[in-house]
């Protein structure tokens, strides 16, 4: 990745230095002997205030540079905690629960056949009883069916409460209650692949009261974060992270069973004031991440981001005031005219300043 940023560098500064070229050959028409065009106003520079390096480019040069900016709006931030998520595969779910439907099914034609075993040997010991020529031998093995359908019937029984039983231990309350009970929408999503099951674990010896219903879910796929609905505890854990676990729910289509996800879990509690810098302003430089914010119309000035508040499209940063105007594209630009003036320039132009 940091070979690929310093690669966009060198093309952003050899882009920046066409464009200079470009317009030195406009202040400087025919080969630099004809009057010059104001090149003050049209030229960038580089000028030092209070100790800050601010970038100058007249309107002319931000459109030829494609410069953009838009002003930052006011948000609000609640604290998180970063948990881990790993997707799992609902095939296990569904093959219990393919297993217990199968052991009511089977309970259920077990008991339809005790009720006739009993009806039948009532009858015939009736019969035995009032002397209708049917045999104690014949009563017998009529009793003993009955017996032997007991007897299955209540294994099929065990078998269907073990399942039951199984489903509640591994899966808790909520998730083995969508397996025992009649099939509803989260399931079948879950089992058609529409819905991922996610189990998000805390770090170890970290305990909240309550998880939120909502987390947000990054798979390394995308910058984007997705939505994650809370489902219950999980009596689950990790194996290679030792924390409290739970269970959510959440689309698909960007993840894949097996995928280790990143989740931010928003926390209960007061909410911050402040702004969000999109990820289209953000450029990284000396392992940091910047913004450039325009003071005015030709001034740019870079300003240092806080990456410790990630938040869905952006950082949330408390340092910038909510109307302030960052550039979202250029920003390369204006940082390679930054590294590229030489001090001295920086310096005379200050010294400039000072003297106007």
């Amino acid at each position: 990745m940091k070979r690929n940023l310093v690669i966009a560098g060198i093309l952003a500064a050899l882009l920046f230095l066409v464009i200079l070229t470009w317009f030195g050959a406009r202040a400087y028409p025919e080969g630099g002997g004809g009057a010059k065009t104001d090149p003050a106003h049209e030229m960038p520079m580089t000028v030092t205030a209070h100790g800050l390096k601010v970038v100058v480019l007249d309107a002319a040069l931000q459109a030829q540079a494609s410069i953009r900016t838009r002003p930052l709006t006011p948000a609000r931030y609640r604290a998180q905690v970063s948990a881990y998520g790993v997707i799992l595969d609902p095939l296990p779910l569904l093959k219990l629960r393919t297993s217990y439907t199968a052991a009511l099914g089977q309970a259920g034609v077990t008991r339809a056949t005790v009720t006739a075993a009993q009806g039948e040997y009532e009858r015939l010991r009736h019969l035995n009883r009032d002397g209708q020529n049917i045999s104690i031998k014949t009563a017998q093995a009529a009793q003993a069916a009955y017996r032997s359908d007991q007897a299955r019937l209540t294994a099929a029984l065990a078998n269907a409460a073990s399942l039951r039983q199984m489903a509640l231990t591994q899966w808790g309350s909520a998730l083995g209650g969508w397996i025992l009970g009649k099939v509803g929408a989260p399931l079948t999503r879950l089992f058609n692949g529409h819905d991922a099951l996610l189990l998000v674990t805390l770090p170890p010896s970290l305990a909240i009261p309550s998880m939120p219903p909502v987390v947000h879910v990054e798979s390394g796929k995308s910058t984007a974060y997705t939505d994650a609905w809370l489902i219950s505890a999980a009596p689950q854990s990790d194996p290679s992270v030792q924390g409290e676990t739970y269970f959510y729910r959440m689309p698909a289509h960007h993840v894949r069973i097996g995928m280790r996800v990143a989740v931010d879990a928003p926390l209960a509690g007061r909410a911050t004031q402040g702004i969000v810098v999109p990820d289209s302003a953000v450029l990284w430089y000396a392992g940091q991440a910047w913004v450039y914010l325009q003071t005015d119309a030709d001034h740019f000035v870079r300003h240092l981001v806080s990456t410790r508040n990630p938040v869905p499209s952006g950082w949330f940063e408390t340092d910038i005031r909510p109307g302030q105007r960052v550039v979202t594209q250029g920003a390369q630009l204006l940082l390679s005219q930054e590294l590229l003036a030489p001090p001295s320039a920086s310096h005379e132009a200050n010294e400039d300043q000072d003297n106007d």
